[in-house]
This record gives structure tokens, sequence and C-alpha cells, in this order.
């Protein structure tokens, strides 16, 4: 029986992580080749010129929209990521495996600068973009402290429960994670064209935070794939919302699933007017 039990095992092994395995490094090496057809014309791009070329323009709104994004989100990307050295997109990486052309963005956002930097700040300039932090009161700290005791007992001893700190701001994003989000947010418009709002920055952030938090070394030199990709379907799934007539169809499929699901939380949404009342199908 344990004989049996152990070859069932196996299959199971065989059968689904070896595909999985297949299926990221097939990711992967999707993410690879978009980098490489849209990141490699800019080492054959002229010194930056005023006004922008139609390249440096879409590469610039990209830094703009992570300067707009709320600091707070950044509070997970203070510290280095730990892909340094390991992930193809680090230039720290070895050369057997690391793309060249993963920080054409960064060299051509300086170059931009030292334009900008140079020139006499006519009215065409391009203003430098930067991440300005934002003044936010620290976390106030919360205590217990027991009541008053009389003389001849020990004095009360305050207990603190959460210490006093500051928010993370846009000012300390670690330098390679900011590189990570500007090549996501740029692969992402030049797919996109058609489709760009000022709350996308806002969304990829959180996404890309949570992945960089993985435990297993190979997942961690690919976080940045794997936010491109989950970030791509979810745009995709949302999207509709910026149609007034899509929107009323995705909120009507919304109500269906959470009457399915759940119809006392659907009861609730609806009475909290979040969700149009009714029930869409049968």
């Amino acid at each position: 029986m344990g004989g049996r039990s152990n070859e069932t095992a196996r299959e199971l092994l065989c059968n689904v992580l070896v595909p999985m395995r297949l299926l990221h490094s097939l990711i992967w090496h999707l993410f690879q080749s978009l980098l490489q057809h849209l990141l490699e014309p800019f080492e054959s791009l002229p010194t930056p010129s005023s006004p922008l070329s139609a390249l440096d323009a879409n590469l610039m709104e990209a830094a703009k929209q992570l300067s707009r994004a709320p600091p707070n989100l950044y509070v997970l990307l203070e510290e280095g990521p730990e892909w340094v050295g390991i992930s193809p997109l680090d230039e720290g990486a070895s050369e057997q495996i690391r793309i060249p052309c993963a920080h054409n963005l960064d060299l051509r956002l300086d170059a931009i600068s030292q334009k900008d930097s140079g020139s006499v700040g006519g009215l065409n300039a391009t203003p430098e973009i930067r991440l300005e932090a934002i003044d936010i009161p620290p976390i106030p700290e919360i205590s217990l402290t027991a009541p008053e005791t009389s003389p001849d007992k020990t004095p009360a001893v305050p207990t603190t429960l959460v210490a006093s700190r500051s928010f993370g701001t846009a000012d300390s994003v670690n330098g390679k994670h900011m590189s990570a989000l500007v090549r996501l947010l740029y692969v992402h418009s030049c797919l996109n064209p058609a489709h760009r709002s000022p709350y996308v920055a806002s969304l990829l952030i959180p996404l890309y935070s949570v992945l960089n938090m993985e435990i297993e070394a190979q997942d961690v030199a690919h976080a940045e794939a794997d936010t491109f990709w989950l970030f791509e379907a979810m745009i995709s799934e949302f999207s509709p919302l910026e149609d007034e007539t899509e929107g009323a169809l995705w909120m009507r499929k919304l109500g269906d699933r959470l009457w399915w699901a759940d119809s006392e939380f659907h009861t609730d949404l609806v009475s909290y007017i979040w969700l149009p009342g009714g029930r869409y199908s049968t």
C-alpha cells in the first residue's frame, strides 16, 4: 500500500510541479523578450532634445506617475531587495544571466536630467522629476499605564504596546526598487497606449511590494516578471470600469457572483448602496 502511495505521489509531482516550473520559465522568458524589444532602442537614441522624443516623453510620463503616487505606498520598499545579485535584471548579476538593456531607462533618465540641469531654464525646459516627501505625522505611541498606587506600593510602570514610528515616504525608496517600478510602468504604457490612468502607479506599487516578500530565492529573483503579468491581468480585469456601460455590466457580474457565493454579504452591500440592488440572473 505504501509503495502504491509513493508512486501516486511521484506521478502528482511530475504532472503538476514540473509543468508549473515550465510555465514559470515561459513567463519569465516572455517578459525578458518584451524588455529587450522595448528597452534596446534606447541604446541608439541621440542626445535628449527639446521637445522630448516620443520614447523619452513616454519614459518621463512613467516617472511622473510614480512621483505622484501616495508616499505611504512605498513603505515596504525602503530597504534593498532580496534579489540583488541573483536577478537577471540586477546590474550586479553575473554576465551569464544579466540582461544588459535592463538599465537603459535609468541611463536615459540620467541623460535627460543632465540636459535639463545644463540648460538655462527656459520655458520649454523639462522640470526635474523628484519623489517629494510629504510631512506625515508619526504614529502616536500607545501605552497602558497602571492605576496610581499608594506610596507603600511599587510605582506604576507604563507598558508600551506600539512604539512611535514614521510612515514610509517616496524619498526613502531604494534605488533598485524604483528602477524596477519605472521599468514595469514603462512597459505597461507601451503595451497599453490608449489606456493610461492616473491611478495605475498606485495599483502597481502594492502588488510589486507584496511579490518582493517571497521566501524562495527563485521566486524573489523573478518577482518583477511575476508582478508584470499579474498587474496586466489585474488591469485587464478592472479596465471595463472606466466605461459607464461596461462598468455597469461588470457590476452586474460581480453581483451575480456575490449572490452565489454569499447572499447575506450581497444583501449587506446592497443595503449600504455599494452594489446595485436585485438579483441579476437566474
